[in-house]
C-alpha cells in the first residue's frame, strides 16, 4: 500500500493516491474552463443587453442632445415617450442585432478572459501580486477590457449609429447595411481598405478608455464586494450575494464611465467630422455645454448599466454552475 502527500497537505493511501494527484485540474482542463467562461460571459451579457436595450437607446439619445443639462426636454421619460410617439415602440429596440454582436466580442473577452489574465498575472508575479488585492484585479480587468473594446469597436459604432435619431429618416435598413454604409463613408475619403476600417474604428480610443474604466470598476468591484462579504461571514455564496455585489458594481461603474461614454457617443455619431478626436470633443463639450454635460443621460446610464450588471452577473454565475465551474 502506497502513501502520497498532496499539494494541499492531505494524505492519500493506496489506490486513492492516483485520484488525489488528478484532483487538481490539468492544463487542458483549465483551458477548457477558460473557453466555457468566455461562452458564459458572452451569453449572460447578451441576455442582459437584450433586457436593457430600451434604456440604452434612450441614454444615447440623451447624450446626443445639446440642451442645458437637466432641461426637462432631456429627461429620460420625455425622450422615451417622444421616441414611442414619433418612431413607434419598436424604435426602443434599435441596434439590437449590433448590440448582440458587440456583446459576444466585447463582454465575452472583457469578462470571460478576466480570470485567465488574473491567473496568468498571479503566476508571472510569483506571489508578488496578492489574489485578494485590487492591483491584480484591476490589471487583469484592464488587459481584458482593452482587447475586448478594441476588437468590438465596429459593432459598437454600428449599434450607436442605429440608435441615434435622424430627422430625415433612418439611413440604415439593418445591421449589415449599416456596416457597409459606414465602410463606404470612410472609403470615399481615402483608400478603400484603410478608409473603410478607419470609419469603423472611429472613436476607438474613447471606446477603449471607457471599456477599461467600466470593466475595472464593474468587474473588480463585484469581485471585491463578494470577497469581503464572504470573508467577513456576512453572506454566503448564492443568489443574495450575487445580487448585492452586482448592485454595488452597477452604481460604481455608472458613475465612473458616464463621462467617457458621452464622449464616445459624440465621436461615433460625428459623420461630418466636426470633432477632431477625444481632446477636441471634451473641449467643445466643456465650452458649449459645461462640465455637467458629461453626465447627460446618467439616470438612463445607471438604469441601463445597473440592470445590465445585475442580470449579467447573476446569469454568469448560474451558467458557470451549469457548466460545473466554481463561482467567480
Amino acid at each position: 500500500m502506497s502513501t502520497t502527500v498532496t499539494l494541499e497537505g492531505k494524505v492519500a493511501i493506496g489506490d486513492n493516491a492516483g485520484s488525489a494527484k488528478s484532483s487538481s485540474p490539468s492544463s487542458s482542463q483549465k483551458n477548457a474552463q477558460y473557453g466555457l467562461k468566455f461562452v458564459g460571459a458572452a451569453l449572460s451579457n447578451m441576455v442582459a443587453s437584450g433586457v436593457s436595450n430600451p434604456l440604452d437607446i434612450i441614454k444615447v439619445r440623451q447624450q446626443l442632445r445639446t440642451q442645458t443639462p437637466g432641461a426637462r426636454a432631456n429627461a429620460f421619460w420625455s425622450v422615451g415617450l417622444e421616441m414611442a410617439r414619433k418612431e413607434g415602440v419598436r424604435s426602443l429596440m434599435g441596434g439590437f442585432t449590433a448590440s448582440m454582436l458587440r456583446e459576444v466580442v466585447y463582454s465575452g473577452l472583457r469578462l470571460g478572459s478576466y480570470e485567465y489574465f488574473k491567473d496568468k498575472l498571479y503566476i508571472m508575479s510569483k506571489g508578488a501580486l496578492s489574489r485578494e488585492g485590487l492591483g491584480l484585479k484591476v490589471t487583469a480587468a484592464s488587459i481584458a477590457a482593452t482587447i475586448g473594446s478594441a476588437l468590438a469597436n465596429p459593432a459598437d459604432l454600428v449599434k450607436v449609429r442605429m440608435q441615434a435619431y435622424y430627422p430625415q429618416g433612418r439611413p440604415y435598413r439593418n445591421t449589415p447595411h449599416a456596416f457597409a454604409a459606414i465602410w463606404r463613408e470612410g472609403a470615399s475619403s481615402g483608400s478603400t481598405i484603410r478608409g473603410g476600417l478607419s470609419a469603423l474604428y472611429r472613436g476607438v480610443d474613447a471606446t477603449t478608455v471607457r471599456g477599461i474604466i467600466l470593466s475595472s470598476s464593474q468587474i473588480c468591484s463585484y469581485d471585491q464586494v463578494k470577497q469581503v462579504l464572504k470573508r467577513r461571514g456576512i453572506m454566503e455564496e448564492g443568489l443574495g450575494l450575487h445580487l448585492t455585489a452586482s448592485l454595488f458594481a452597477g452604481l460604481f461603474c455608472s458613475i465612473t464611465s458616464n463621462p467617457v461614454d458621452v464622449v464616445k457617443v459624440r465621436l461615433m455619431t460625428d459623420k461630418e467630422r466636426k470633432l477632431n478626436g477625444v481632446v477636441d470633443c471634451i473641449r467643445k463639450i466643456m465650452v458649449n455645454e459645461g462640465p455637467l454635460a458629461f453626465f447627460k443621460g446618467f439616470g438612463m446610464c445607471w438604469g441601463r448599466l445597473g440592470t445590465h450588471t445585475i442580470v449579467s452577473f447573476i446569469a454568469f454565475e448560474r451558467i458557470r454552475m451549469l457548466f460545473g465551474i466554481d463561482p467567480m
